[in-house]
């Protein structure tokens, strides 16, 4: 059953994938010719993603249990990272963009979509690369966007969070940007990627009938000081990532 429960699975996610993302680069090409690019990727290819987002939560078994409310205007939405499923479950009611690390846009089909819809690439390793994405988060959100980044820059399974990247909270502070911090954690702790073969721990995991996740929204963080937004960003999501955890053992 498990096997058969992957297969289906690995097969309607990857034709969603690509279905999805040829009807938003076919309408942002026409609006493109008609110089209307801008507004279609924020009105239809944020409608299509979020379609998207609702069909491969029916389609993997996600379940989400929220709590707290998502910000209603566009903002810096910043979670933990657990999983690469992360992405899957933060739907907002404002276009986004993400900012992914670079090797994940070598990714097939994925790493293809993401492009599509207009991820910040970023190699964390490089300084410049660095720069160039605090620039187009900055372009990003003068134009309406929303962006969601997960500042631990990498999954990790431990209940302590890792330290967060500094350069998205000082680019927030310089310039007025509200943060909204959201907190993930999965029923399943080892639905976490952190070593392995990345390919074997997907396929285990999409064999499961229910991935339980609980996403929590916490309040609006807005201040010219950098140092102190991340200290309470950070310190917000590692308690409530603390009280989610404990919630689902809980029901163990």
């Amino acid at each position: 059953m498990q096997i058969i429960r992957i297969v289906v699975r690995m097969t309607a996610f990857l034709a969603l994938t690509i279905i999805i993302s040829f009807t938003i680069f076919i309408i942002l090409t026409a609006a493109f010719l008609f110089g209307r690019r801008e507004e279609a990727r924020q009105k239809y290819a944020h409608k299509l993603f979020n379609i998207f987002l609702k069909v491969t939560h029916v389609i993997m078994g996600i379940r989400i249990h929220w709590s707290g409310k998502s910000p209603k205007e566009p903002s810096v939405v910043m979670g933990n990272h657990r999983s690469y499923l992360d992405a899957v479950v933060l739907p907002t009611s404002f276009p986004v963009v993400f900012v992914g690390k670079q090797e994940a846009k070598a990714w097939p089909i994925i790493g293809w979509g993401a492009s599509v819809l207009g991820t910040i690439w970023v190699k964390r390793d490089n300084k410049e690369s660095r720069k160039a994405t605090r620039i187009a988060v900055k372009e990003r959100f003068d134009n309406g966007y929303g962006v969601i980044i997960f500042p631990e820059g990498t999954t990790n399974k431990n209940p302590e969070l890792l330290p967060y990247r500094k350069g998205i909270f000082y680019l927030c502070a310089e310039n007025g940007f509200q943060i909204a911090p959201v907190a993930i954690e999965y029923r399943d702790p080892d639905i976490s990627w952190v070593s392995g073969w990345f390919i074997t721990h997907t396929l285990r995991h999409l064999g499961v009938r229910y991935i339980d996740t609980y996403v929590s929204f916490g309040p609006i963080f807005k201040s010219n000081d950098a140092e102190k937004l991340i200290v309470d960003v950070r310190s917000w999501t590692q308690k409530e990532c603390t009280r989610l955890r404990e919630l689902i053992d809980s029901k163990a």
